[in-house]
């Protein structure tokens, strides 16, 4: 490798670093969800990457622009990462950006829903959704005022989600929802990112196929529990939603569980093996309700994600996984601000403010 790259990796490893160390602290979190007003927990962000957000409030007094905000500064942090690097982690990067394309692109298609489906007027909606470019070339307002879902797929005609949704009609949509369709993409995104995978160097390469192994298993694991245990959707749907990889979806334990009858479904023996301590959790807990047993098992693996992806951080050589840190790190913070700043303009207290934050 050649000075000039090593000087590059170096200044790339400083900064991303310097910024993870500026984040908000617990400390900083923990009183802003402790404000007695938004206009208090606006101004504790004062002097920090979020300032802007004052000034945002001050002018529209509009919450959902400052959530529009938010999800514009994460899309910018990913697109000055991929402007530092060469064409191969440039590309890598890219992908990785590539899921924040897909949330936006659910967004917009859910509008076109509600209003070609439903008859709802979605006018002031769209103003909040992102309409710039953040990988590929999209028209969203073009998508939005489609006609048909056929004419979603034209739309989409130069980019990598035309292939995903091909097999969608419109009497489909209009007959099922968007809920497949919208499962569809994330794997679209997660299989892209996958296909980078050979165009790094061995280091980087063992790195993410061990990452997206590891997000293949916990996401799975959430699908599993929310869809075939909470919601009891049918073994051969619920297999369809599974992401490829990991070792979930090859254990015995998997096949069992799709072959049970939906009130015999147990999440335990799936998980017990490989997070025995979420097994223990789980056994232990007294929620009943569908959304507090997800938000524990949400919430344990967001746990273990966030140490793998701290662990990542140590030691001075940059590797693609300071760039998967940086942007787990800066996502997580992101959604945390946001959920802080809606629980306290609804007048949440603290407590219930933290359990969303996981």
């Amino acid at each position: 490798m050649s000075i000039s790259a090593l000087s590059r990796y170096a200044f790339i490893n400083a900064k991303l670093k310097s910024r993870i160390t500026s984040m908000l602290t617990p400390q900083q979190l923990d009183n802003l969800s402790r404000s007695k007003s938004l206009s208090e927990a606006l101004y504790a962000l004062k002097e920090t990457h979020y300032e802007p957000l004052i000034e945002l409030y001050n002018q529209s007094g509009d919450i959902e622009r400052l959530e529009a905000w938010l999800f514009a500064r994460n899309i910018t942090l990913h697109q000055e990462v991929t402007g530092y690097l060469k064409e191969r982690e440039a590309s890598t990067v890219e992908a990785l950006t590539r899921k924040l394309e897909v949330e936006n692109l659910k967004g917009i298609i859910r509008l076109w829903f509600s209003n070609r489906v439903k008859g709802q007027n979605i006018d002031y909606r769209y103003g909040y959704l992102f309409q710039g470019k953040i990988v590929a070339d999209i028209s969203w307002s073009k998508i939005v005022n489609s006609e048909s879902f056929d004419d979603i797929l034209e739309a989409l005609k130069d980019t990598p989600y035309r292939e995903a949704l091909a097999g969608f009609s419109h009497a489909q949509v209009l007959q099922t929802g968007l809920f497949d369709i919208e499962t569809a993409l994330d794997r679209q995104w997660f299989n892209l990112l996958k296909g980078e995978v050979k165009n790094l160097s061995k280091e980087d390469r063992s790195l993410l196929e061990h990452v997206l192994e590891r997000e293949a298993d916990l996401k799975n694991i959430i699908n599993l529990v929310r869809f075939g245990w909470i919601y009891s959707l049918e073994a051969a749907h619920l297999k369809t939603l599974m992401l490829a990889g990991g070792t979930i979806t090859k254990s015995r334990e998997f096949t069992e569980y799709l072959n049970q009858p939906v009130e015999n479904r147990s999440p335990l023996k799936l998980v017990r093996s490989r997070f025995p301590e979420l097994a223990k959790e789980l056994m232990a807990s007294k929620e009943t309700s569908s959304e507090q047993l997800t938000l524990l098992v949400e919430s344990y693996l967001f746990k273990i994600r966030r140490e793998e992806y701290r662990k990542m951080l140590r030691g001075n050589p940059f590797t693609i996984g300071t760039i998967l840190a940086y942007f787990f790190l800066e996502e997580r913070q992101n959604s945390m601000v946001r959920t802080i700043i809606n629980g306290v303009n609804y007048g949440w207290e603290a407590e219930a403010i933290e359990e969303y934050t996981l």
